[in-house]
């Protein structure tokens, strides 16, 4: 229903005020109880009016709402009201949700990078090796060696415990981005299994300095290949080694195999890991 004005400055009824605005009654009536935005007009009778003056304001008001202002910053700005206010009321709320589409934006990607790990574990056929090459920052980890000649899923979960275990002494927060490291040196000596252990990123910006297990993945290019296996089965990384050497590369540092979708996905707890062999390479001079 529309509503027609006798004149420009006639006084409105809380019903008309908020059927202008697309609001409730309600909302008017909370706005007046908290004295955010109160009828202009009370009558001896106790009728309370707003005049057509104020439609300015209520429409800035619910302009700021539905921005996600809060009703206290709102009321604060009503106070003070002036285009410098304003506008540096307008810029802060602009840097809150910016905060807030770049929390989203991050969660989005860890979303879509899951997905594609599910889609890559479902369609994955094991033999198909397809190596690539990614770039990675440097990456802080927390390793627990393995129990020497104890190679086992119990082994691996052991010493991811020692290492979860440590954290917590130290203050440190546990991530989720976990798997096995293998050595350079041990690679080169045909033992790659012989000081493996299991490890898990930390925040390198935390303080580290009391932690005696720490090891650093150096940014640049790693070759990478998604596979089913466990960490102490080294078929796949065979097979990545003879790709590096074909395709002209040469190792440069540790070796690192993230755990993607470990064994609590699966149905069959005898079911093999599904994880992302990362080799840092250079282009053999």
């Amino acid at each position: 229903m529309c509503i027609e004005y006798d004149s420009i400055n006639r006084k409105l009824s809380i019903s008309e005020m908020a059927q202008i605005h697309n609001i409730t009654r309600q909302t008017l009536i909370y706005y007046d109880k908290i004295n955010l935005f109160k009828p202009d007009i009370i009558e001896a009778n106790g009728y309370r009016y707003y005049s057509t003056t104020q439609i300015p304001l209520l429409r800035e008001i619910c302009f700021l709402r539905s921005i996600g202002m809060s009703l206290d910053d709102i009321r604060k700005n009503n106070a003070y009201s002036d285009s410098t206010t304003t506008i540096q009321l307008l810029e802060s709320q602009n840097d809150k949700l910016q905060k807030q589409i770049d929390q989203l934006q991050a969660q989005q990607k860890q979303i879509n990078n899951r997905i594609q790990i599910y889609r890559n574990a479902t369609d994955f056929h094991g033999t198909e090796y397809k190596p690539s090459i990614q770039h990675f920052p440097q990456r802080t980890m927390l390793y627990h060696e393995w129990e020497s000649g104890k190679h086992s899923r119990r082994s691996m979960h052991f010493a991811l415990m020692r290492g979860w275990n440590e954290a917590e002494k130290y203050g440190l927060l546990p991530s989720n981005r976990y798997g096995t490291i293998y050595f350079k040196e041990d690679l080169e000596r045909g033992e790659p299994l012989s000081h493996a252990g299991a490890c898990f990123e930390i925040d390198p910006d935390l303080p580290t300095r009391a932690c005696t297990h720490l090891k650093v993945l150096k940014e640049g290019d790693y070759v990478c290949m998604q596979r089913f296996g466990m960490s102490y089965d080294t078929i796949a990384m065979k097979k990545l080694l003879h790709w590096i050497e074909e395709n002209n590369y040469v190792i440069t540092g540790d070796i690192y195999d993230e755990c993607l979708m470990d064994a609590s996905f699966y149905e069959d707890e005898y079911e093999p890991d599904f994880c992302e062999l990362q080799i840092p390479i250079a282009k053999a001079v």
